[in-house]
C-alpha cells in the first residue's frame, strides 16, 4: 500500500507532512525565526548596513543567513550610540526575525504574487515566476526546531495548467551550533544584488538536505583563529522534474566563507551535478574529482566560484566593492571557462530622521573565457551547458544561477530609499545583451548547447520602479516595468506590472 502511494505522491508532500507531525509533538517555546530568507530587499539592505557597522559578525553572502548571526543585536547597549538610521535598521531586522516580539509557536503564512508577465531580470528580491505564483500554509518556531509547510501553484492566468507546488516548505533542527535543514529552500550564493553566477532564486527551489553554522564565531585554536568568523553550507539535492532528459539528477554543494580581516569576506564554493539519466553514477568522484579534461573526464558537471567582498564604513557612508568568478567544469587555472560578476554598493543616511539610501551598480558576463581573464579567447556556450548533462544547470525551465542564462551580459543600476516607516522606494535600469550570434548558430542546429531565454541575440533596455510597504504582519510589493524589446520570438517592447502580498504572523 505504501509503495503504491509513494509512486503517485510527490516526495516533498511526505517531507512536509512529516515536518508538521514532528513540530506538533514539540513544546512551544520562544525562539526567533530559523533564518533571514532570500527575497526581501529591505531586509538585505538593513543587514548590509549593520554588518558594515560591525553589529553583525560573519560572512553575509550565503543566504539564507541563520538567526545566530543576529544575536548581538539584542544587546541594546550596542545600539545606543549608533545613528538613528542604524538603530531603525536593527529594529526592522529583529522584528522580521521575531527577536523583539516573542515570535513562537504556530503561525500562518501566505505569499501571493500576480504579474502581467514575470520579470525578465530576476534579482535578489522575490518576484513571480509566472503570471500567478501563490502559496500558503503553516509555520512552526520552537526552541530547536522550525518547520514550514506551504502548498501553492505557479501558472498562467489564462490557458495555464495549475499544478501543486510545495516551494518554501522545510524543516530545520538546531544541533549545537549546526543547523540541519531539509526541504525546498531558496538559496543565494554570492555578493551580487542583481545576479548570482551559480545559485540564485531565479529557478524554483529543488528538494535538498543540508547543514550550515548557526553562529559564525571564529575558531578558538591559534592555528585557525586567523580565519576569523566563518560560515559553511553543505547540501545534497535532487533535480526531480518529469520533463528533464537526465531524470533524477543529483546535485551537491560545499561553500565556505571566511572573514580574516574586518570587512573582508573571502569565499570558495563548489556545486556538482551527478548521476541522473544515463550518466555514470559516481558520487564519490563527483565530490573529490576536481580535474576534468578531454583525456580524463569525470562523471559530473561541476562549477566552482571564488568571491571577494570588501566593506568599509566611513560613519556617514558605507562602501562595498565585490567580485565573483565562476569556473565551469574544468581545472581551476587552465581551460577553466570563467564567467564574471562585479559590482559596487554605496549606502548612507537620507536626512536625520532614520531613513537610508542605497546605490548599486553591477555587471555580469556569462560569456565564458578559456582561462581566467583571457577575454580574447572564449568558449561559446560553456556557461550552464554540458554535453553529458544535456539539461545543464537548469531546473523547471530556469537557470539555477544567472537569470539571463549563457552567453549574456547584464549591466544594472539600482537605487533605493528606505524611510523611517520601513517603506522602500526603488528605481532600476537594466541593459541586457542576451545570447550571441555564435551561440545562436549552434542552437539553430538543434544542439543542447543553448540559451533558454532567447534563441537569437537581442539587446533589451528595461526600467523599473518599485515600492515595498510593510503593514503590521503584511508586506506589499508593487513593481512597474517597461522594456524596449523582448527576447526572441518576441519583437516589440512591453510594459508590465507585478503585485506581491505576503503575510507572516
Amino acid at each position: 500500500m505504501l509503495n503504491a502511494i509513494s509512486r503517485h505522491t510527490n516526495p516533498v508532500l511526505w517531507f512536509a507532512l512529516t515536518a508538521l507531525v514532528l513540530a506538533a509533538s514539540l513544546p512551544t517555546s520562544a525562539r526567533a525565526a530559523s533564518w533571514a530568507e532570500v527575497g526581501d530587499r529591505t531586509l538585505r539592505s538593513d543587514i548590509e548596513l549593520l554588518a558594515a557597522r560591525g553589529l553583525i559578525d560573519g560572512p553575509i553572502t550565503t543566504w539564507p543567513i541563520p538567526v545566530g548571526f543576529f544575536t548581538g543585536l539584542l544587546d541594546e547597549s550596542r545600539l545606543d550610540k549608533q545613528p538613528e538610521f542604524i538603530r531603525l535598521a536593527a529594529y526592522r531586522v529583529l522584528d522580521k526575525l521575531g527577536g523583539r516580539n516573542g515570535n513562537h509557536g504556530w503561525k500562518p503564512t501566505t505569499d501571493l504574487r500576480l504579474a502581467t508577465e514575470p520579470n525578465l531580470v530576476r534579482g535578489f528580491g522575490a518576484s513571480a515566476r509566472d503570471q500567478a505564483d501563490v502559496r500558503g500554509g503553516l509555520a512552526y518556531e520552537g526552541d530547536t526546531v522550525a518547520a514550514r509547510f506551504q502548498v501553492g501553484t505557479q501558472t498562467r492566468l489564462q490557458g495555464g495548467n495549475p499544478k501543486p507546488t510545495f516551494d518554501g516548505s522545510y524543516i530545520s533542527f538546531l544541533a549545537g551550533n549546526w543547523q540541519i535543514y531539509g526541504g525546498l529552500v531558496d538559496q543565494w550564493y554570492g555578493p551580487g544584488w542583481t545576479s548570482a553566477l551559480t545559485l540564485s532564486n531565479n529557478a524554483r527551489p529543488f528538494p535538498k538536505i543540508g547543514l550550515l553554522r548557526n553562529n559564525p564565531h571564529a575558531f578558538e585554536t591559534p592555528w585557525l583563529s586567523w580565519l576569523g568568523t566563518w560560515q559553511l553550507n553543505f547540501f545534497v539535492g535532487l533535480l526531480e522534474e518529469n520533463t528533464r532528459q537526465d531524470r533524477n539528477t543529483g546535485v551537491g554543494s560545499l561553500r565556505i566563507s571566511i572573514e580574516p580581516a574586518k570587512g573582508l569576506e573571502l569565499t570558495v564554493s563548489r556545486i556538482a551535478e551527478f548521476c541522473g539519466g544515463d550518466n555514470r553514477c559516481s558520487p564519490f568522484q563527483a565530490a573529490f574529482g576536481i580535474n576534468n579534461t578531454n583525456s580524463n573526464r569525470n562523471a559530473s558537471n561541476d562549477e566552482g566560484t571564488f568571491e571577494i567582498k570588501y566593506t568599509k564604513d566611513f560613519n556617514v557612508l558605507s562602501f562595498s566593492p565585490y567580485l565573483q568568478i565562476s569556473n565551469e567544469d574544468t581545472g581551476p587555472f587552465t581551460h577553466s571557462f570563467e564567467t564574471y560578476l562585479g559590482g559596487l554598493s554605496w549606502a548612507g543616511p537620507w536626512g536625520k530622521d532614520g531613513a537610508h539610501w542605497r546605490l548599486i551598480t553591477e555587471y555580469t558576463d556569462s560569456r565564458a573565457t578559456l582561462d581566467a581573464f583571457s577575454f580574447g579567447t572564449r568558449q561559446v556556450g560553456a556557461a550552464y551547458n554540458n554535453d553529458q548533462y544535456t539539461d545543464g544547470y537548469r531546473y523547471r525551465g530556469r537557470t539555477l544561477g544567472f537569470s539571463l542564462d549563457s552567453e549574456s551580459t547584464l549591466f544594472s543600476l539600482v537605487g533605493s530609499v528606505t524611510d523611517t516607516r520601513g517603506w522602500t522606494y526603488r528605481v532600476a535600469y537594466y541593459n541586457a545583451h542576451i545570447n550571441t550570434a555564435e551561440l545562436a548558430a549552434v542552437q539553430a542546429t538543434g544542439s543542447p548547447i543553448r540559451n533558454i531565454v532567447s534563441a537569437r541575440p537581442v539587446t533589451v533596455n528595461q526600467i523599473e520602479a518599485g515600492l515595498t510597504v510593510p503593514y503590521r504582519d503584511f508586506q506589499f510589493d508593487l513593481s512597474l516595468r517597461a522594456q524596449d524589446k523582448r527576447p526572441f520570438p518576441g519583437t516589440s517592447g512591453q510594459a508590465n506590472a507585478e503585485l506581491g502580498i505576503s503575510y507572516h504572523f
